[in-house]
């Protein structure tokens, strides 16, 4: 029989949800983490990875919720007093309102969710909802009183034994972005795809420092120190873009980063002609073309935009 070894290395054996490892050098087995399949040795059902990612959301939450204009109390997730303690408050009265987490709110929410939220109170409403949810399915009566520190003490407990775990995740990033967003601190898009992948570049706001000097892709997760240093590689990478990605979709504005010296009127007249056409938009609406096809309309018809590529 095989020595356990120090550093496994791990071999998935089924396909199930989560799916079983085994060791290629010892007897060892183990389950993967039940939100991303990958192998871990912790006891839990997620791995630290992803356990340390829920907790995180939370914390961000309340980061951008203090940061929102409109400060009030409700920011640090109190919770106001309650006056039916003896029972488990899901189980209790629901004709009572208690500050959004009533019977009519919790029937607005299922058709408007996190996308609804437009102050401090109502993000706070919606997870609220949430404690009520873990406090009534766990049977726990002592309840909660600092919502978002609730969340976050019964994160493993949820992960165990929550049947709509994945569904809270998904929740609770959506709530995340709808915060960031009315606290002024969404990440600021660049212009220009990453080089490596072709996905968005954003830059990060922060309430101290305002907007971030260091650029990062959503896609691969490759950092620029600089916005120089982004442009910079950007730069060096574009002659060779559209050979190399030709199906990849741009915007308008993508394109003319890509062609600095293309005209926005000249830009216009292809559009109004069909000499290039959008083949999809994008999550705003803004209309996508296919970057070889933009690139066979700069050589053939524009010459200023071709003495543009050339110069990069």
């Amino acid at each position: 029989m095989p020595a356990p070894c120090q550093t496994h290395d791990w071999t998935q054996t089924t396909d199930e949800v989560p799916p079983a490892y085994a060791c290629a050098r010892c007897t060892a087995t183990t389950t993967g983490c039940r939100d991303c399949g990958r192998a871990h040795e912790s006891s839990l059902v997620i791995c630290p990875r992803c356990l340390t990612r829920a907790l995180g959301l939370l914390d961000d939450i309340g980061t951008y919720l203090r940061a929102m204009s409109d400060v009030a109390r409700v920011t640090l997730g109190l919770r106001s007093v309650r006056y039916d303690l003896v029972t488990t408050r899901s189980a209790g009265n629901v004709e009572r309102l208690d500050h959004g987490l009533d019977v009519a709110y919790r029937e607005a929410r299922a058709a408007s969710g996190p996308g609804s939220i437009t102050t401090q109170q109502g993000a706070m409403d919606l997870l609220e909802w949430w404690v009520d949810d873990w406090v009534e399915k766990s049977g726990d009566p002592a309840g909660a009183w600092d919502t978002l520190a609730y969340l976050e003490a019964h994160t493993v407990w949820a992960a165990h034994q929550h049947p709509a775990w994945p569904e809270y995740l998904a929740e609770l990033r959506r709530t995340r972005a709808v915060v960031r967003r009315l606290a002024g601190l969404a990440p600021e898009p660049e212009p220009a795809p990453c080089v490596h992948c072709g996905g968005r570049v954003v830059r990060d706001w922060s309430e101290a420092d305002g907007l971030s000097d260091v650029a990062r892709c959503t896609g691969c997760h490759t950092t620029w120190g600089t916005r120089g240093a982004f442009v910079a590689a950007t730069r060096t990478h574009l002659p060779d873009l559209a050979a190399t990605r030709p199906g990849a979709l741009v915007t308008a504005q993508q394109a003319r980063e890509i062609y600095p010296h293309l005209k926005a009127g000249t830009w216009r007249q292809w559009v109004h002609r069909g000499l290039v056409t959008a083949v999809d938009t994008d999550r705003y609406g803004r209309p996508l073309f296919e970057l070889g096809a933009v690139a066979a309309r700069v050589v053939e018809g524009a010459p200023r935009a071709q003495r543009g590529l050339s110069s990069l």
